[in-house]
């Protein structure tokens, strides 16, 4: 899905059914996500994940400006 949504040698007519289907799947996750508990560390966890998604996005835009 991830691989049809990008492929660069066809046209968004086709891309687009496959960026769906991923929707479709993040949609399916953020459901059942929704309908779980929550366990001791897991607030934490996903802190620390957002902070490396920062610094991921911090490190792009310093190495852009380059």
């Amino acid at each position: 899905m991830y691989r049809g949504a990008n492929d660069p040698y066809v046209t968004g007519w086709n891309n687009w059914p496959c960026k769906q289907d991923l929707y479709r799947v993040k949609f399916a996750v953020d459901e059942m996500l929704k309908n779980t508990s929550t366990f001791t560390g897991e607030e934490e966890w996903l802190e620390e994940h957002d902070k490396q998604q920062v610094w991921k996005a911090l490190n792009e835009v310093r190495n852009v400006q380059k």
